[in-house]
C-alpha cells in the first residue's frame, strides 16, 4: 500500500498572489493553473522535511513497477512524490529542497512544452523548462510521458485524448516517448487528470506498466496500475492536515 503525491507550482509566500497565471509552453498552447495546484515554498519544505524526519521510504518508478508486474512487496510507509508539467518553479524552489533532503521524485513531461534552451526564471507567468534544464536535474527527478501536444483540455471535464481518436493520442504518446529526457517510457499520468477508458484501453495496447489519476487515496496491489490515484498537495493545506493525510490508514 502506498501514496502518490503530485505537486505543480511551488512558490515562496511573496509570490502566492491569489490570482492564478497564465503559462507558457513551446507549442503555443494557452491556459492558466488553477490556484488549488500551487504550493508555498515555506510549506512544501516542511512537508519535504517531516517525511525524512518520518522514515518514510521515498518510491522510485522502477520499484512500483516491480509491485505491479513481479509482486515485489513495498517497504513500510511508503509514498511516491510526483510532478506535473516542468514550470520553471520545478528548477528554481523544489529541486533545492529536495536535493539538500536527499530525496528523488518523479516528473512527468509534456515533451512539446519544452522550450529548446533555458531562460531566466519569470515569477509572473508559469514558463517551462527545456529539456537542458531537465538533464541537470536528473540527480533528483526522473523524467515520464506526459503526452507531447495533448496537454490540452475543454473546461474541467475533458481533456484531448478524449475528443481525438485512439489513433492520434497513441500518435502523440509515441512522439514525446522519442524525446531523450524520457527515461520511463511505459509510465504515464493523464493530464489534467482527465481521461476515459478508450485512453486507458489505448495505452494498454502500448504496454504501458503505470499511469497516474488526480484521484486522491491509497494505492494498493489491487489497485488498476493504469489509474493509479494521486493526492493533490495544495497551499491551503496545512502541515497538521499534511500529517493527518500521512497518518491515515485505508478503510
Amino acid at each position: 500500500m502506498f501514496r502518490t503525491l503530485v505537486f505543480h507550482e511551488i512558490r515562496p509566500q511573496n509570490e502566492l498572489n491569489g490570482q492564478q497565471r497564465p503559462i507558457i509552453v513551446h507549442d503555443g498552447y494557452q491556459d492558466a493553473l488553477p490556484l488549488p495546484l500551487f504550493d508555498s515554498l515555506p510549506l512544501f519544505e516542511e512537508r519535504i522535511n517531516y517525511l525524512v524526519e518520518k522514515n518514510y521510504h521515498l518510491l522510485t518508478l522502477a520499484e512500483l513497477k516491480a509491485f505491479y508486474q513481479q509482486q515485489t512487496p513495498l517497504p513500510e510507509k511508503s509514498v511516491l512524490l510526483t510532478f506535473d508539467d516542468c514550470f520553471q518553479s520545478l528548477k528554481e524552489y523544489a529541486y533545492p529542497v529536495l536535493k539538500a533532503a536527499g530525496v528523488k521524485a518523479s516528473v512527468f513531461v509534456a515533451t512539446g512544452w519544452l522550450f529548446p534552451k533555458p531562460a531566466a526564471y519569470q515569477a509572473d507567468v508559469l514558463k517551462v523548462l527545456s529539456s537542458e534544464d531537465l538533464t541537470a536535474m536528473a540527480d533528483v527527478f526522473e523524467y515520464a510521458n506526459h503526452t507531447a501536444h495533448f496537454h490540452q483540455r475543454r473546461g474541467t471535464t475533458a481533456a484531448k485524448s478524449m475528443w481525438e481518436t485512439p489513433t492520434d493520442f497513441k500518435a502523440d504518446v509515441a512522439l514525446a516517448n522519442q524525446a531523450e529526457i524520457i527515461q520511463h517510457k511505459d509510465v504515464f499520468a493523464y493530464p489534467f487528470g482527465l481521461y476515459d477508458q478508450q485512453t486507458v484501453t489505448s495505452l494498454k495496447e502500448m504496454s504501458f506498466k503505470l499511469a497516474f489519476t488526480t484521484k486522491p487515496g491509497f494505492n494498493t496491489a489491487a489497485t488498476n496500475p493504469l489509474e493509479l490515484r494521486r493526492d493533490v498537495i495544495p497551499a491551503a493545506m496545512s502541515l497538521a492536515a499534511f500529517k493527518e493525510l500521512m497518518t491515515a490508514t485505508a478503510d
